[in-house]
């Protein structure tokens, strides 16, 4: 029975997965979406679940047979009994340990929402956010509330408290009757979001009041109406009945739409959804210095070409900045958003300086490339011209233009992202097209528009190249 019902919902939310991820895509890509993390998420990392959190707390007082134990109530018997700072100095040595990040926490966080929310005490999330060199903001107590970013950093709240103040943690039945009283300006600012973004809810039960009441309120707000949220709830053959009725009452009620996943499903889900959402980001990659005038005028014109081109078909630019080049980028980007009245520079233009100012090892100048193209499709590579280079020997020396522009490549290689090299603006991007040329069955979409891409000098058609290259499937 118990088989029928799991293989029923798989099947039942297979058939949701690709409007999920056409539909959140696009709030993710509007800066309209926000996730939710709780227990389960982390406990693919090894962290304790709340029950097992609480485990100790059972066996010390003999109550460890109870079937569905109500947490809170628990860890409130275990404080009247042996004390309040006893029960959290136990829940901390738990949780004050070192865990490895999972793969679907990865993915998830690599897609930059501005916003995440979780009931989870651990520090899993600002650790993979520093690991990717990530702003953020630790927002664990209404004070904190005042440092939110809205700009250039990540907001983590954790409305449960985090383990680095036990004192703060929100554990026991005293402390959950008393949240609205004592954490009315957190659960104003989750209503806010609630209405404004769109939800992803990732390892959450849907057990704690608190946020129910959260979503019923907006919904009530709203008359009825307001954002479609969304949960992933993992399920095993030992599921019942009684969920398919949790997920009705949930959209019903809250409109949450369930999406019901098992663990290989949902890390699928969790990387086709990063791959729409960078679907249509293009890197461009390069840099000039000394070069001459007409040189400087052909680059001027394809980067006009080129970004006009981009933003009128949809796609979104990243780029590093590079020297000369990249102040025609992103000008005439900036240029053509204002024309066209729109704001939002930010969802078509991703500016992401490398720092050349610092002395950076070799592995931090990966990390900071790898976080300028980690969230892209496409990779265009323009001239490629490098002072720093050539104070080390140039290419007679060392057979390269710029390292740096080579690294790029080599990175978004590794990313998996589509490589179009533009080999008729030379220098480094030459020496990449040859590259590419030599192992073409490696880049089979260019396999009948290589030599175009050496041989075409007019800015006009070479961006047309360009573009049927990020079009063609």
């Amino acid at each position: 029975m118990s088989k029928r019902i799991y293989n029923e919902l798989i099947k039942y939310s297979k058939d949701k997965y690709s409007s999920f991820i056409n539909d959140f895509s696009k709030c993710v890509i509007n800066e309209e979406a926000s996730i939710f993390i709780g227990t389960g998420l982390s406990m693919n990392s090894g962290l304790p679940s709340w029950k097992s959190l609480l485990k100790p707390c059972l066996e010390d007082m003999g109550i460890e047979n109870i079937p569905n134990p109500n947490l809170y109530k628990v860890a409130q018997y275990y404080a009247n009994k042996y004390s309040d700072s006893r029960l959290r100095s136990l829940i901390n040595q738990q949780i004050n340990n070192f865990y490895e990040t999972n793969e679907i926490l990865e993915v998830l966080l690599s897609m930059k929402f501005k916003s995440i929310w979780t009931t989870n005490y651990d520090n899993l999330i600002e650790n993979e956010l520093k690991n990717h060199h990530v702003l953020h903001n630790v927002i664990s107590e209404e004070v904190n509330l005042s440092q939110i970013s809205t700009y250039d950093k990540i907001n983590i709240y954790k409305i449960n408290g985090d383990y680095s103040n036990p004192n703060k943690m929100v554990l026991t039945q005293n402390d959950y009757e008393n949240y609205e009283r004592d954490h009315s300006l957190f659960l104003t600012f989750l209503k806010k979001e609630l209405v404004s973004n769109t939800f992803l809810f990732i390892g959450y039960s849907f057990t704690d009041q608190i946020i129910l009441d959260c979503l019923s309120s907006t919904m009530n707000m709203l008359g009825g109406s307001g954002n479609l949220h969304y949960a992933f709830i993992y399920i095993d053959n030992n599921v019942t009945k009684e969920i398919e009725y949790q997920a009705l009452d949930l959209k019903r009620r809250y409109n949450v739409e369930f999406i019901f996943v098992n663990s290989e499903i949902i890390l699928d889900i969790v990387k086709a959804l990063k791959k729409k959402v960078n679907e249509n980001k293009i890197f461009i990659s390069g840099a000039y210095y000394d070069v001459d005038q007409k040189v400087d005028h052909f680059a001027d014109l394809l980067s006009k070409e080129l970004v006009v081109n981009l933003i009128e078909n949809d796609n979104r630019i990243s780029t590093g900045v590079g020297r000369r080049l990249g102040t025609y980028v992103t000008g005439y980007a900036h240029q053509y958003l204002a024309e066209k009245g729109i704001s939002n520079t930010q969802k078509y233009l991703s500016m992401r300086p490398f720092p050349f100012h610092l002395e950076l090892t070799n592995e931090q100048k990966v990390s900071y490339r790898t976080i300028m193209e980690h969230d892209c499709s496409t990779a265009i590579f323009l001239f490629g011209q490098s002072e720093h280079t050539l104070n080390e020997g140039g290419y007679k020396k060392l057979g390269h233009h710029s390292f740096g522009v080579y690294q790029e490549f080599e990175i978004a290689k590794k990313l998996g992202l589509k490589i179009i090299p533009v080999g008729s603006t030379g220098f480094e991007s030459e020496i990449i097209w040859n590259e590419v040329k030599n192992n073409i069955n490696e880049y089979y979409y260019l396999s009948k528009k290589i030599d175009a891409l050496k041989n075409e000098n007019d800015p006009k058609r070479i961006v047309k190249l360009i573009m049927a290259i990020i079009n063609q499937q």
